[in-house]
Protein backbone atom coordinates (compact mmCIF):
# COMPACT_ATOMS: atom_id res chain seq x y z
CA UNK A 1 0.00 0.00 0.00
CA UNK A 2 1.34 3.25 -0.75
CA UNK A 3 1.28 5.72 1.67
CA UNK A 4 0.79 8.82 0.11
CA UNK A 5 -2.29 7.01 -0.23
CA UNK A 6 -3.23 6.49 3.18
CA UNK A 7 -5.20 9.06 4.06
CA UNK A 8 -7.74 8.62 0.92
CA UNK A 9 -8.81 4.95 2.79
CA UNK A 10 -11.78 4.16 3.52
CA UNK A 11 -10.84 2.61 7.08
CA UNK A 12 -8.03 5.07 7.47
CA UNK A 13 -10.84 8.36 7.36
CA UNK A 14 -13.38 6.34 9.23
CA UNK A 15 -11.03 5.64 12.12
CA UNK A 16 -10.25 9.81 12.13
CA UNK A 17 -14.10 10.71 12.16
CA UNK A 18 -14.21 8.00 15.16
CA UNK A 19 -11.30 9.24 17.20
CA UNK A 20 -13.01 12.93 16.54
CA UNK A 21 -16.11 11.84 17.92
CA UNK A 22 -14.58 10.30 20.77
CA UNK A 23 -12.98 13.22 21.66
CA UNK A 24 -15.58 15.84 20.85
CA UNK A 25 -17.75 13.40 23.68
CA UNK A 26 -14.95 13.56 26.18
CA UNK A 27 -14.87 17.40 25.72
CA UNK A 28 -18.82 17.40 26.75
CA UNK A 29 -18.50 15.36 29.36
CA UNK A 30 -15.57 17.56 30.92
CA UNK A 31 -17.27 20.40 30.47
CA UNK A 32 -20.50 19.11 32.61
CA UNK A 33 -18.34 17.71 35.37
CA UNK A 34 -16.86 21.11 35.53
CA UNK A 35 -20.33 22.94 35.77
CA UNK A 36 -21.68 19.96 38.20
CA UNK A 37 -18.65 20.35 40.33
CA UNK A 38 -19.02 24.06 40.65
CA UNK A 39 -22.48 23.84 41.53
CA UNK A 40 -21.83 21.02 44.48
CA UNK A 41 -18.69 23.26 46.08
CA UNK A 42 -20.81 26.20 45.78
CA UNK A 43 -23.23 24.38 47.88
CA UNK A 44 -20.91 22.81 50.28
CA UNK A 45 -19.18 25.84 50.93
CA UNK A 46 -22.62 27.85 51.42
CA UNK A 47 -23.67 24.98 54.34
CA UNK A 48 -20.65 25.40 55.71
CA UNK A 49 -20.41 29.42 56.04
CA UNK A 50 -24.26 29.79 56.51
CA UNK A 51 -23.81 30.10 60.74
CA UNK A 52 -20.65 32.56 60.18
CA UNK A 53 -22.37 34.51 57.41
CA UNK A 54 -25.82 34.69 58.29
CA UNK A 55 -26.17 33.78 62.24
CA UNK A 56 -22.65 35.28 63.14
CA UNK A 57 -19.84 33.34 65.14
CA UNK A 58 -21.47 32.80 68.47
CA UNK A 59 -24.54 31.05 66.67
CA UNK A 60 -23.21 27.52 67.11
CA UNK A 61 -24.86 24.78 65.29
CA UNK A 62 -28.16 24.31 63.85
CA UNK A 63 -30.51 22.41 62.44
CA UNK A 64 -31.19 23.98 59.29
CA UNK A 65 -32.61 22.22 56.17
CA UNK A 66 -33.13 23.55 52.74
CA UNK A 67 -34.93 20.39 51.47
CA UNK A 68 -33.94 18.29 48.34
CA UNK A 69 -32.81 21.29 46.43
CA UNK A 70 -29.30 23.21 46.54
CA UNK A 71 -29.75 27.38 47.22
CA UNK A 72 -29.39 28.98 44.31
CA UNK A 73 -26.31 31.26 44.22
CA UNK A 74 -26.81 33.20 41.23
CA UNK A 75 -29.20 35.69 42.94
CA UNK A 76 -31.56 37.43 45.46
CA UNK A 77 -34.91 38.76 46.04
CA UNK A 78 -36.05 40.25 48.79
CA UNK A 79 -36.34 42.84 51.63
CA UNK A 80 -32.59 44.07 53.04
CA UNK A 81 -32.31 43.25 56.61
CA UNK A 82 -29.03 45.13 57.16
CA UNK A 83 -26.54 47.19 55.11
CA UNK A 84 -22.57 47.29 56.29
CA UNK A 85 -20.84 48.04 53.50
CA UNK A 86 -19.67 46.60 50.99
CA UNK A 87 -22.27 43.89 51.81
CA UNK A 88 -26.00 43.52 52.75
CA UNK A 89 -27.81 40.96 53.85
CA UNK A 90 -31.41 39.99 52.17
CA UNK A 91 -34.16 37.99 53.30
CA UNK A 92 -35.84 36.10 50.50
CA UNK A 93 -39.62 35.38 50.85
CA UNK A 94 -39.01 32.06 51.89
CA UNK A 95 -36.76 33.96 55.21
CA UNK A 96 -33.66 32.64 53.51
CA UNK A 97 -31.11 35.33 54.34
CA UNK A 98 -28.22 35.99 51.56
CA UNK A 99 -24.67 37.79 51.89
CA UNK A 100 -24.57 40.05 48.81
CA UNK A 101 -21.05 41.75 48.46
CA UNK A 102 -20.68 44.90 46.23
CA UNK A 103 -17.96 45.19 43.80
CA UNK A 104 -16.19 48.12 42.32
CA UNK A 105 -18.34 47.55 38.59
CA UNK A 106 -21.70 46.47 40.60
CA UNK A 107 -24.40 48.67 38.75
CA UNK A 108 -26.71 49.68 41.51
CA UNK A 109 -30.07 51.00 39.84
CA UNK A 110 -33.68 52.82 41.27
CA UNK A 111 -36.20 52.25 38.07
CA UNK A 112 -34.28 54.17 35.29
CA UNK A 113 -31.76 56.41 37.99
CA UNK A 114 -27.91 54.89 39.10
CA UNK A 115 -27.63 55.06 42.59
CA UNK A 116 -24.90 54.66 44.96
CA UNK A 117 -24.14 51.99 47.13
CA UNK A 118 -24.25 54.32 50.37
CA UNK A 119 -28.10 54.58 48.74
CA UNK A 120 -29.07 51.32 49.88
CA UNK A 121 -30.89 50.97 53.17
CA UNK A 122 -32.85 48.41 55.41
CA UNK A 123 -35.64 48.15 54.41
CA UNK A 124 -35.42 48.55 50.60
CA UNK A 125 -36.56 45.46 48.45
CA UNK A 126 -34.06 44.48 46.27
CA UNK A 127 -33.48 42.02 42.78
CA UNK A 128 -29.99 40.75 42.74
CA UNK A 129 -27.86 38.75 40.07
CA UNK A 130 -24.44 37.64 40.44
CA UNK A 131 -21.84 34.87 40.89
CA UNK A 132 -21.23 32.87 44.02
CA UNK A 133 -18.26 32.63 46.02
CA UNK A 134 -16.37 29.75 47.38
CA UNK A 135 -17.88 31.84 51.11
CA UNK A 136 -21.46 31.37 50.27
CA UNK A 137 -21.86 34.73 49.40
CA UNK A 138 -22.96 36.66 46.20
CA UNK A 139 -21.00 38.97 44.81
CA UNK A 140 -23.53 41.42 42.90
CA UNK A 141 -22.99 42.34 39.67
CA UNK A 142 -26.84 43.96 38.64
CA UNK A 143 -28.52 45.48 42.06
CA UNK A 144 -32.02 46.70 41.17
CA UNK A 145 -34.19 48.39 43.81
CA UNK A 146 -37.80 47.68 43.77
CA UNK A 147 -41.02 49.48 45.19
CA UNK A 148 -42.00 47.21 47.76
CA UNK A 149 -44.59 44.85 47.59
CA UNK A 150 -48.14 45.73 48.08
CA UNK A 151 -49.12 44.60 51.91
CA UNK A 152 -52.33 44.12 53.49
CA UNK A 153 -53.81 43.63 56.94
CA UNK A 154 -57.32 43.73 58.34
CA UNK A 155 -56.43 47.12 59.77
CA UNK A 156 -54.30 48.72 57.37
CA UNK A 157 -53.46 48.98 53.79
CA UNK A 158 -50.33 50.44 53.07
CA UNK A 159 -47.79 50.88 49.99
CA UNK A 160 -44.55 51.19 52.00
Amino acid sequence: MDIKKIHQSKTVVGILIAIGIIIIALVILRVGVYIGYHKASYAGQYGNNFERNFLGPRAGMRNMMFGNEYPSGHGAVGEIVSVNLPQFVVAGPDKLEKTVLIGTSTLIRRFQEEVKSSDLRSGDYVIVLGNPNTSGQIESKLIRIMPAPLTTSPTMMRVK
